[in-house]
């Protein structure tokens, strides 16, 4: 098992649990004490969880929320994948608002290096792909958000009351069995008025998401068009979700 992997594992089980032993993450990981130690000095230090005598916590101020570059090499093999499955679903010629999310980053490059797709966004990174591709691409004013490199709040509020969209592409911090969520009142509010203004709306989020908690809901999935996920998300919940929901959940 990778590092970045084991300790994703550990931080799970801290999530879920609120604290976890080493020795039992010892167990459960097949790594050494010092291996395991040396893993929780390091999540320790990037403010993840407390480490205790035999152990760690994961108190609720914990939980923050990654930075933008922590998330862009996360799960990139099966962020490009859905990338690549969206653009192939989405027309020629129709109007296009892209999400501050880095899947979403990845299929809105695709749209701009298409050329074909005349594209919105608030996000930052987006905006300067778009400086090297032909596409034609839009901003929403606001104010940014350095954590998720996103223009958000009034401004871009009042922007989106003017617009509509054919398709709104979406990313999520979180999704559990009934609804999507993030982890910020403002992103919540900007995610939900795109859905408001859109004829389509299509969530893009990794497995892994399934497996996240984050505070605010913005969308319920009954209201969402399609969900676009990777093939590590097991059939039998593929299937509870589309029965229970209505959704088109979309493997890629």
């Amino acid at each position: 098992m990778k590092r970045y992997e084991r300790q994703r594992a550990i931080l799970r089980e801290v999530q879920e649990n609120g604290s976890v032993s080493l020795p039992s993450l010892v167990t459960s990981l097949n790594h050494s004490t010092a291996t395991i130690r040396r893993d929780l000095v390091e999540l320790e230090r990037e403010g993840k969880v407390v480490r205790t005598h035999g152990g760690a916590i994961y108190p609720p101020r914990m939980a923050l929320e990654p930075t933008f570059s922590e998330k862009k090499t996360r799960a990139w093999a099966e962020k490009e994948r859905i990338a690549g499955r969206v653009l192939a679903d989405i027309p020629e010629g129709v109007t296009v608002f892209v999400d501050a999310g880095t899947t979403c980053l990845e299929a809105g490059a695709r749209l701009l290096e298409r050329g074909k797709n005349p594209l919105f966004t608030h996000s930052i990174p987006l905006l300067l792909v778009g400086c090297s591709y032909p596409g034609k691409i839009t901003a929403l004013g606001g104010e940014v958000r350095p954590v998720s490199r996103a223009l958000i709040g009034g401004l871009a509020l009042d922007w989106l009351k003017r617009l509509h969209f054919d398709y709104v592409l979406l990313g999520a911090s979180a999704v559990d069995k009934c609804a999507a969520r993030t982890t910020e009142l403002q992103e919540a509010a900007l995610k939900s008025a795109a859905h408001a203004h859109a004829d389509k709306c299509y969530l893009l989020a990794d497995a892994e998401k399934y497996h996240q908690t984050a505070a605010v809901e913005f969308l319920k999935l009954k209201d969402l068009d399609r969900w676009y996920v990777d093939r590590s998300l097991p059939d039998a919940l593929c299937a509870r979700l589309r029965k229970q929901n209505q959704l088109s959940v979309i493997r890629c």
